[in-house]
């Protein structure tokens, strides 16, 4: 299953009843953080692995069947009652729908969905996502690609890719912060959902040590994204604490349809609390 908690500025996001129950919730505890120590002897451990890393990373993605991006929609309009919520979604395969048949499965749909239920009000949502893009790839490929209009949530979803790049925590969350603030200059003030960078050393796709090696990487970004809610206002980083082998698709890398319908409701239970009241 799939357990997440969330760090933010203000008040903390109610739970989704649409959510899954606690009952239903793996036995781990969600939002553990991992210590600084520990961060840093797996940021070391994964450098002086970067070899056998590089090696078992060229034999996966021989390996890995190459899934194509879901057809269409990829944006659409949940029916409600009042102004629509304006839902736009942005980053790498996870919101392309990589390993699934529809857009209108992806998070993007699925929050768009979980948040009419929560709210009763209608959402027009969008997705626009890059497979295989960093966080900097968005900058100089996505951000044209984001109509300037108003929205008010903004999903932004990258981590893995940054991850397998072995790009620095701190460059992780620099460059986070330049591009939410880059898509609010043209989207306005939107409030923010920051996913969570999701455990590498959970894909099944990936041999032992390579998932241990990309799975210290994935935790030393979510360490760094943490801290995103100090620096910008109106923002949530959600943690992912742990994915279970029947969330993945086919390929064992990207999350299964069941996986994105969890997780949109996870996301309209952080973003509940933005939609509900006017911005500060």
């Amino acid at each position: 299953m799939l357990t997440i908690s969330r760090h933010c500025m203000g008040a903390a996001p109610r739970q989704s009843e649409n959510s899954m129950t606690a009952a239903n919730r793996p036995t781990v505890f969600p939002g553990v953080k991992a210590s600084r120590v520990a961060i840093a002897a797996g940021l070391f451990g994964s450098l002086v692995l970067l070899p056998l890393a590089m090696a078992q990373g060229a034999a996966t993605r021989r390996r890995v069947p190459c899934l194509p991006a879901a057809e269409p929609p990829h944006h659409g309009q949940v029916p409600g009652v009042g102004p629509a919520i304006r839902l736009l979604a942005i980053g790498e395969s996870t919101v392309c729908g990589i390993g699934l048949a529809r857009g209108d499965d992806t998070v993007a749909a699925t929050a768009a969905r979980a948040l009419a239920r929560l709210t009763g009000r209608a959402i027009a949502w969008r997705a626009e996502g890059i497979s295989g893009a960093t966080v900097r790839d968005a900058h100089e490929q996505l951000l044209s690609r984001i109509v300037p209009e108003p929205v008010d949530l903004l999903v932004v979803a990258f981590g893995v890719n940054d991850a397998k790049a072995y790009r620095s925590p701190a460059a992780f969350a620099d460059d986070l912060a330049e591009l939410v603030t880059a898509a609010r200059s043209r989207v306005g003030d939107a409030a923010v959902i920051v996913g969570g960078v999701a455990p590498l050393e959970c894909f099944p796709a990936l041999p032992w040590p390579l998932r241990s090696i990309l799975g210290w990487r994935s935790a030393a970004l979510q360490a760094a994204a943490d801290r995103l809610a100090e620096r910008l206002p109106r923002l949530v980083v959600e943690r992912i604490s742990a994915l279970e082998p029947d969330l993945f698709s086919c390929d064992g890398f990207h999350p299964n349809r069941r996986a994105h319908a969890i997780w949109g409701d996870e996301i309209a239970a952080l973003a509940l609390p933005f939609v509900e009241s006017p911005p500060c």
